[in-house]
């Protein structure tokens, strides 16, 4: 009998885990996104006040975006789409997410400095309510989640008593 409560404490405590997990995920998405405004703000200022190549202005704004020297025979852009599987995975990006930042990547370092601090301007807007969504998120599914996994724990733990 000790050994069934312990049993069902445990996957009660495991239940609350898996909520805690997905709090987590959208805890990061929420991270992400302000990290993206502070890189978005350094990088238009790195383009005003520096003349450099997009990769050396990137990794100068940002810990989020490193290209190492190795990448250099690659366009911005193709480097930029290889990182963003890592990201999306790191970060819990949605779908939607990966597309913005894809499309933000592909006309970075097209243009010269008045367009890419332009086209920086634009995506600063977009990236904003990127980051005010996830903050709904967090607020409204955070509670929820701890919630469901804890009865979902309680539940499976009465099941085996």
């Amino acid at each position: 009998m000790p050994l069934k409560i312990f049993g069902a404490l445990l996957l009660s405590f495991a239940g609350f885990l898996g909520g805690s997990y997905f709090v987590r995920r959208l805890q990061a998405r929420q991270r992400f996104f302000r990290e993206m405004e502070a890189f978005l703000s350094a990088l238009s200022t790195a383009l005003r006040y520096q003349s450099a190549d997009i990769f050396t202005l990137v990794n100068s704004s940002t810990e989020l975006f490193c290209f190492s020297q190795a990448e250099s025979g690659l366009s911005f852009s193709d480097c930029w789409n290889r990182r963003l599987p890592t990201l999306a995975k790191r970060w819990s990006l949605s779908a939607q997410d990966v597309v913005l930042l894809r499309e933000f990547g592909a006309q970075l370092g097209a243009t010269d400095a008045q367009g890419q601090l332009a086209h920086i301007e634009c995506y600063q807007s977009l990236f904003q309510k990127q980051q005010r969504e996830a903050e709904e998120n967090l607020r409204g599914k955070a509670k929820l989640y701890q919630t469901l996994g804890l009865f979902t724990g309680v539940s499976a733990a009465l099941m085996l008593l």
